[in-house]
This record gives structure tokens, C-alpha cells and sequence, in this order.
């Protein structure tokens, strides 16, 4: 459960300090929590469900899946590597000349990459599941990746989040075919802005057709025309 709240609120991009007040916490209370020393009641996970516009099933079903003494390590572990070259291979075809790239681009390209990849081949390059933000589709466990990952750079640029490369992709990680689809999108979108991207994205039926924080099934993707899938 806390790693669940500690995603929630960093894909909501609120500081611990805002999301305490929005639950009517000290900062202290809701760091403890995030750290796994202080047990959350229903009630408060009621008011969780409320901010985030979550179904409590969501949220108590991510805290009996915590409870369960089962090892699902090995189980997802190949979508994980293939999520994490994901984004390091996006990052490394899309990014500008100074090996650079928004935070939300980043996201929108790898968004697009395993939607088109379903789009084609009735399968995604990672799996996981991408909720409707603000921005544009994204999966909460990107910002895990680009928050704590060693492999990648992070750096402000006015009110603007750049990504770099610290190690290069394994290309082995990811088929022929799923490296290629990558790199056309990125080709297509190199020297497009952040907004460019997020408009296009807000254009699609996975946003337009679901709610805000819903999660957006990869079907929604087979409505597209093929030039509008990305």
C-alpha cells in the first residue's frame, strides 16, 4: 500500500507536503506512511479513493495483492525489462541533439510505442497499463523508473524535466520488429515539442474516450485510422 500512495501522488505530481493537506495531515504522518511505519484506516483510504478518483476496489484490491505471501517476481519480470528498455530506447532515439528530452515526451512515445504495438499485433511491448492524466496517457510506474533509475539522467530546465541516458539500452531486450516500430515513432516525433505530442495524444479514443485516472484499455487503440495511431 505505501508504494501504491507513493505512486499515486507522484503521478498526480503532488509534493508530500500537498497531498498531506489535501488529506488533512502534518507531512510527517504521510512520510511515515509512505515509509510502511504507519498502518492507513478506511476511512482514509476512502479519502484517498476520493482525491485520486479511484474505486476503493482499485485501492484494497492493491493492498490484499501486498498481503499475500506470493512470490511475482519472476511473473512480470519479463514486462518490466521490457518497460524499462522501453523507455531508455525512446529516450535514446527520441531525445534532441544534446541527448535530451522532456519528461512528457518521453511518456507520450513510450505511451504510443506499446499502443501501436497492440495496434499491429494485438500485443503491447510491455503490458502495463496506462492511466488518462492531464498530459496524456502514462503508467505509473514510469515515474518510478525515471525517478530512481541509474541508467537515466534528470535535470530542471525552468518548469520543464529533462532526461538523459547514463547507460545505453540493451537492444536485445526488445524483438526486431518492437525496436523498429520504437524508432519510427521516435523518428516521427523527434523534432516535434512537448505539446505537439500531447495534443496528438489528447486527440486519440484511449484519452478522449475514457476518465480522468481511468485506466485506458489497449483496445480503444484498434478504433484509430492507421496514420492517427501515432
Amino acid at each position: 500500500m505505501k508504494d501504491f500512495i507513493v505512486k499515486l501522488r507522484k503521478s498526480a505530481g503532488l509534493s508530500q507536503e500537498e497531498l498531506a493537506q489535501k488529506l488533512g495531515f502534518s507531512r510527517p504522518t504521510l512520510v511515515a506512511i509512505e515509509k510502511g511505519e504507519r498502518d492507513i484506516n478506511l476511512t482514509e483510504l476512502r479519502k484517498i479513493s476520493e482525491i485520486f478518483d479511484l474505486p476503493m476496489e482499485i485501492i484494497l484490491d492493491e493492498e490484499l495483492s501486498v498481503s499475500k505471501k506470493v512470490d511475482l517476481q519472476n511473473f512480470g519480470e519479463k514486462s518490466f525489462a521490457k518497460f524499462h528498455n522501453l523507455i531508455l530506447q525512446c529516450i535514446k532515439y527520441g531525445s534532441d541533439v544534446d541527448g535530451k528530452i522532456t519528461k512528457t515526451k518521453l511518456a507520450k512515445l513510450v505511451y504510443l510505442s506499446d499502443f501501436a504495438s497492440y495496434y499491429n499485433y494485438l500485443k503491447a511491448i510491455s503490458g502495463f497499463e496506462y492511466r488518462r492524466f492531464e498530459r496524456g496517457p502514462v503508467a505509473i510506474e514510469f515515474f518510478d523508473i525515471i525517478d530512481n533509475d541509474e541508467s537515466v539522467g534528470v535535470e530542471k530546465n525552468g518548469d520543464a524535466v529533462l532526461i538523459s541516458l547514463i547507460e545505453q539500452p540493451n537492444d536485445a531486450v526488445l524483438d526486431k520488429k518492437e525496436l523498429e516500430l520504437v524508432k519510427a515513432i521516435c523518428k516521427k516525433w523527434k523534432n516535434a515539442n512537448t505539446q505537439e505530442i500531447v495534443d496528438f495524444t489528447h486527440k486519440q479514443f484511449p484519452w478522449s474516450m475514457c476518465k480522468d485516472r481511468e485506466v485506458i484499455p489497449y483496445t480503444l487503440i484498434n478504433m484509430e485510422s492507421p496514420e492517427n495511431v501515432y
